[in-house]
């Protein structure tokens, strides 16, 4: 017999998300490297000035003036293509909106995972060698995966490190050689997931600068009944409210094989509100009952957030970052998914541009004008170019080039001095394209004894390639 579950999901489409260091970005960060380097002279902080392109309101007395810039491309690949995005998080848009404000999201790696130190001494008994975690415990740093072995754990009675027996993270069990004496002090110290728990962010732009987040937190194979009795009426749902048909109940196996969804308003009826689940016919004996759903948490910080152009956030989905760019605006709204561990996300293609850019050094001092040009090309060859390269803009050449003088001012002979800086660099571009290609509403056909493949990411949807 099979059931078909409805599912009220909005259509969702994906988000072409590029990096880059092209033209503009290149240019403002050598232009803000320039700037920082006669910034921490003494002698040229107070009259140095940078420019991009020549100002027309007055001739430049001491300054850097970029004034021409040139790239070719080099391609890595025939097709740009590089490797496989492998991540907890990507980014997705409505249809009906155009999703143009962020532009890329990655995990923050220092956020994926955290240690804590739980003291279970609460748990000793008589021969009692099994304990329990309050969360989860995963693999270890920056890793979700739950921990299967002894050493991913730091367990010690009376401040003496024991290695235990067998760790279970999923089911957060801790199991020790020799049970502690009465008495003793048992503590554990673990991993434990830090960014946000998989689900769905809905992020709302209310303002030109401001969004707000609502997320949907997902819950799979939650059990509401261990074992049934076939008497049973009500069981209740953990977490509530609920996002309304977004619930699947399953009759499953005791090891949580589900063979079975139970069909709304015909086995069970829901308060969506309470959580509360009616059963309107028997169950069968001697299984179980499992709940996937998604809810919205009380306790999130929604916001608003209020960003500048070209600007990272870090809080507003803890454990991700939002690269926002300059195109956002007001009723847009985007969608971040986050996985429950990391999965292929997207197709990465990229490639690197060579590009030179020319600098004019500009004083009214020979001398000066010296000082600055070296003073420039020492800084950036010597204290900034490894720090470049890891933000993907590499320096090949930074050379002084050539000097000249004209005339300032034509009745008294005042002179002004220039010399050219020649930079010439290659920086990388990256352009992200989903492995999740559509977003959709899906009726979806259960069959006995076989486990519909609707979660590859994320509750209800269907992942197509």
């Amino acid at each position: 017999m099979s059931q078909t579950i409805p599912y009220s999901i909005p259509n969702f489409v994906p988000a072409y998300g590029i990096y880059q260091n092209l033209h503009v970005g290149v240019k403002r960060r050598i232009i803000d490297e320039t700037e920082l380097a006669f910034d921490q002279h003494p002698a040229f902080s107070e009259k140095v000035r940078v420019y991009n392109k020549f100002p027309y309101e007055e001739r430049v007395q001491y300054g850097v003036v970029l004034r021409n810039t040139s790239a070719s491309q080099i391609r890595l690949s025939p097709d740009n293509f590089m490797s496989d995005l492998i991540s907890h998080v990507q980014i997705a848009r409505q249809t009906s909106y155009p999703g143009l404000a962020i532009e890329w999201v990655r995990e923050n790696i220092w956020h994926v995972t955290k240690v804590i130190e739980e003291d279970v001494s609460a748990q000793l008994g008589a021969n009692q060698r099994l304990f329990f975690t309050s969360q989860q415990i995963c693999a270890g740093i920056d890793e979700t995966h739950f921990a299967t072995n002894r050493g991913q754990v730091a367990v010690t009675v009376d401040g003496v490190e024991t290695v235990p027996e067998m760790v279970d993270g999923a089911t957060k069990a801790v199991m020790l050689y020799n049970s502690p004496g009465a008495g003793s002090v048992v503590t554990i110290k673990y991993y434990v997931r830090n960014i946000v728990p998989y689900g769905i962010y809905c992020i709302d732009f209310i303002e030109n600068n401001q969004f707000v987040v609502q997320p949907a937190y997902i819950i799979e194979s939650e059990v509401l009944i261990s074992t049934t009795t076939g008497t049973e009426v009500t069981a209740q749902i953990a977490n509530y409210p609920l996002d309304q048909y977004s619930e699947q109940i399953n009759l499953a196996f005791r090891d949580n094989t589900k063979i079975q969804a139970l069909v709304r308003d015909t086995n069970y009826s829901i308060d969506y509100t309470t959580g509360l689940v009616t059963f309107l016919v028997p169950l069968a004996r001697n299984y179980r009952i499992l709940a996937d759903y998604r809810y919205q948490p009380a306790n999130y910080n929604n916001g608003p957030y209020t960003f500048s152009e070209y600007q990272e956030n870090h809080v507003a989905i803890p454990g991700v970052v939002l690269s926002i760019g300059r195109r956002a605006k007001k009723g847009d709204q985007q969608v971040v998914i986050v996985s429950q561990f990391r999965e292929q996300q997207a197709k990465i293609y990229g490639g690197h541009w060579e590009m030179s850019l020319d600098m004019s050094v500009i004083a009214k001092d020979p001398m000066q004008m010296e000082q600055m040009s070296d003073h420039l090309v020492s800084y950036l060859w010597g204290q900034r170019k490894n720090d470049l390269e890891f933000e993907g803009i590499t320096l090949n050449r930074v050379e002084p080039t050539g000097e000249t003088e004209e005339v300032h001012i034509d009745t008294t002979g005042d002179m002004y001095y220039e010399s050219s800086v020649s930079i010439n660099l290659q920086s990388e571009w990256q352009k992200f394209i989903p492995y999740l290609a559509i977003l959709k509403i899906k009726n979806i056909t259960l069959v006995p004894d076989l486990r519909p493949v609707i979660r590859a990411t994320v509750v209800g949807y269907e992942r197509l390639t």
